[in-house]
């Protein structure tokens, strides 16, 4: 499994077993499955422009959701981190990684009709307010945390501050 710096952003990667169909549409069983948490407007909707977006006190929040055929490396993200996972400990972080997600009465997960122009997979509703002190750093360190795979996430706001928490994962990539 991966952990990637994206800059001012994180991600986790988790490896999909041929049986789960965790992806996206049209990408539902694909090899590897990336979760990033963030802000709607922020993140999904891509209004940079104003600082009332990242400060809103709290804010809706989205998990975006990507299929890939391969890992993250170091020529797309700034930082990426490894780490082996055994059977058990990939279904908790799976388990923890979708309870951020919005799911519907029969289990199907809360989302938007379209894909955004502009990004890869696709956004969900997510569970959660978005804070500027409780950020998608924050976020990816607290469900690595309950899965056993980082030390507690309080403090951290900045990508940047994401590798001190992580336990067992080593540098696959930096740039």
């Amino acid at each position: 499994m991966y952990v990637t710096n994206w800059g001012y952003h994180t991600s986790i990667t988790i490896p999909q077993p041929p049986a789960w169909r965790l992806g996206p549409p049209g990408a539902e069983g694909a090899p590897w499955v990336d979760y990033s948490w963030g802000d709607r407007a922020y993140f999904r909707d891509s209004q940079y422009r104003s600082l009332y977006t990242l400060f809103a006190l709290p804010s809706t929040s989205v998990v975006h959701l990507v299929g890939r055929d391969r890992p993250p490396d170091g020529h797309e993200a700034r930082a990426v981190y490894a780490r082996v996972v055994d059977a058990p400990t990939l279904a908790r972080l799976a388990a923890e990684l979708e309870g951020a997600v919005v799911h519907a009465p029969r289990g199907a997960r809360v989302a938007p009709a379209a894909a955004v122009p502009g990004y890869a997979g696709r956004f969900y509703d997510a569970r959660g307010d978005y804070l500027w002190a409780r950020d998608c750093n924050r976020w990816t360190v607290d469900r690595l945390r309950a899965a056993g795979l980082a030390r507690p996430g309080a403090g951290v706001v900045f990508a940047r501050q994401v590798p001190g928490r992580l336990v067992g994962f080593a540098p696959a990539a930096e740039r």
